[in-house]
């Protein structure tokens, strides 16, 4: 993958995962993994993207971070060896970070795109109560009793100071101390005796051993001869319910004590103090090995972050897709009810009298052709009382047909109701998620025309195609005898049989002629009645397999279509939930390809490198 390929990819990923959590925002319930969400898009910008582009390891980041009167100032004034962090009694008065560079050489800052998010660096000191998008960096003063060569504990760190972590509320500097905690390579936590156990604090503290992050707690705040204890007690209490890391581990997090101390005291935490400043050291730096390999640890633990909190990171969309769910369910009972009309009001009715005249057609088949016809005019005359009393009967005994609606007033009639449904439903729920709300509001001047529309295209082509399958089902009707000379003609010479077997039955049973003779055409016709109900059947067969086809020709080019239409309504149109789709696809997918791509570099960066062959000389001759 080629650098410009690792930008791209870094970037939609940290995208999709920005606009989750814009996305998780606009949803109170949802509030709370909008924080899960922002630390991986950070460390995806802040750890992952810089580290596949090849920039250097230094410097490392160490950021102090903790909820409001922990005592944070104190602990970063401890790790610089000087009195350099404000400190104000105001709960949440840190509103932006601040860097912290130890006396030293000058670091190659990050210039990743995207780094550190929407935060600038300011370019003049202001108040850490300054409520912006920024940050500032600031460098440590060398200690007045340096010497020459002078070389500063963390001086391969940055330290960072951090706003307060007090509610998952603050979106604008929890934003910021995300960002920060994202980048950090270690972070200190602070806690004090008074509020060691506060709720947002320790939940901000699972989130970032659960980020794999290298944690040293600094206790703060208890008298010195409670220290041992209430360590102990803080070990018991909050780290024994931390979380797995990502690779299954158990997390080992040190604790170290700072006392309560005068103000003398906390103000030289060289010197007074240094003590517990050694001791807080010591745990920061056994941590890191080296630069390269601490990097490493930093990027692989976020990268196993992102592909094991995958599915945590997608599951604000659970209740998107839900309602999505609820939606197409909607859309599917509206299509049953749609073609139940179209059964009921119209195909039970209807009886394509046009197969009529097909029916007809194969009735006359039967009939003699050529000079046989003078035959059949006979037997046609014979029959002609008995076909003047069926029809009187007929009509006295049979409903006249019930005029039928027409298919296109049927089905139109069946949209509307369709739409009506998803319409009343829609208004219905709009106050109970965004998707019904935003169904509601583009019903009439967007959803509705557009369906319409669509029918009508629709109907068109479902009315050329209905038109060519009856005429293809009664040619074939015909057809298939036709073409058939064998059974057509067997068919011919076996009603003729029965009609000459019926007038020679008459006349030999009732010879001499008389009143007998009258049998005649009472069974002629009831043979040539036998003959048409035959007919009748093979007709009313096809008849019912054209109406099950209609049936099947109308699902598949006008309900099925506009169900899948209005399935997808919601989706497109670049709405949110749109978005939600594509974003849905592409994360993770993104994120299996940065692990894989992260794994790779640092296993090639951690691999010991092999010892060049030592070259011995060929001894000299004699």
């Amino acid at each position: 993958m080629q650098p410009t390929e690792h930008r791209s990819a870094v970037g939609q990923l940290a995208d999709d995962l920005r606009w989750l959590e814009d996305h998780c925002r606009r949803q109170p319930e949802l509030s709370a993994h909008a924080a899960t969400l922002r630390l991986a898009s950070a460390l995806t910008r802040n750890v992952i993207g810089p580290f596949l582009e090849g920039q250097p390891p230094r410097p490392l980041h160490v950021s102090v971070v903790g909820g409001a009167g922990a005592g944070k100032s104190t602990v970063v004034n401890f790790l610089a060896g000087a009195k350099v962090a404000e400190a104000n009694p105001q709960a949440g008065f840190t509103r932006h970070p601040t860097a912290f560079l130890p006396p030293g050489p000058a670091f190659q800052w990050p210039s990743y795109l995207g780094f550190l998010g929407s935060m600038h660096k300011l370019s003049e000191d202001k108040p850490a109560s300054v409520d912006e998008d920024v940050y500032q960096v600031k460098r440590v003063p060398l200690p007045a009793s340096a010497k020459e060569g002078y070389s500063h504990p963390l001086g391969e760190f940055v330290i960072w100071d951090c706003p307060d972590m007090t509610t998952w509320a603050a979106e604008n500097y929890v934003g910021r101390l995300l960002e920060i905690s994202a980048l950090s390579d270690v972070i200190v936590y602070v806690a004090s005796d008074e509020r060691y156990n506060d709720a947002v604090p320790t939940e901000f503290l699972h989130l970032l051993v659960k980020a794999g992050k290298a944690v040293v707690v600094a206790l703060t705040k208890m008298r010195p001869q409670d220290a041992d204890a209430f360590i102990e007690h803080f070990k018991q209490e909050i780290l024994g319910r931390l979380p797995k890391l990502p690779n299954g581990e158990t997390p080992a997090v040190p604790v170290v004590a700072i006392p309560h101390m005068s103000v003398a005291d906390r103000s030289d935490p060289a010197g007074a103090g240094a003590q517990y400043r050694v001791q807080l050291l010591n745990q920061i730096l056994v941590q890191c090995e080296s630069d390269a390999l601490t990097r490493a640890r930093t990027v692989t633990n976020a990268a196993k972050y992102l592909s094991t909190a995958g599915e945590g990171l997608l599951e604000v969309a659970k209740r998107d897709l839900t309602e999505l769910d609820a939606w197409k369910s909607a859309v599917q009972s509206g299509k049953a009810a749609f073609e139940e009309r179209y059964r009921r009001e119209f195909l039970s009715g209807e009886q394509f009298q046009r197969f009529d005249r097909y029916r007809e057609r194969l009735t006359d088949l039967l009939e003699l052709p050529a000079a046989g016809r003078v035959v059949g005019g006979i037997f046609w005359g014979l029959r002609a009382p008995y076909r003047w009393t069926r029809d009187a009967i007929y009509g006295l005994l049979v409903r006249p047909d019930v005029l039928n609606l027409s298919e296109e007033s049927v089905l139109t009639g069946a949209l509307a109701g369709w739409l009506d449904a998803l319409h009343t439903e829609a208004l219905r729920k709009a106050g109970a998620h965004a998707i019904w709300k935003q169904v509601s509001i583009r019903f009439e001047s967007e959803l509705a025309p557009q369906a319409r529309d669509r029918f009508a295209t629709d109907f068109r082509s479902f009315e050329l195609k209905e038109t060519d399958d009856l005429e293809q089902a009664g040619r074939a009707l015909v057809n298939g005898l036709e073409k058939n000379p064998v059974l057509l003609y067997s068919l011919r010479g076996g009603k003729l049989a029965v009609d000459l077997a019926i007038i020679g039955g008459v006349v030999y049973s009732t010879w001499p002629p008389g009143w007998g003779l009258l049998l005649i055409p009472l069974g002629v016709s009831a043979s040539h009645q036998t003959a048409e109900l035959a007919t009748r059947a093979v007709a009313e067969g096809a008849r019912q397999r054209v109406r099950s086809h209609r049936e099947s020709l109308m699902t598949a080019s006008l309900s099925a279509p506009l169900a899948n239409w209005l399935t997808e309504w919601p989706a497109t149109g670049g709405t949110s939930l749109e978005k939600l789709q594509q974003v849905l696809r592409r994360v993770p997918e993104s994120i299996r390809t940065l692990e894989e791509r992260v794994v790779a570099k640092a296993a090639a960066l951690t691999q010991p490198k092999e010892a060049p062959p030592v070259q011995v000389a060929a001894p000299a001759g004699p």
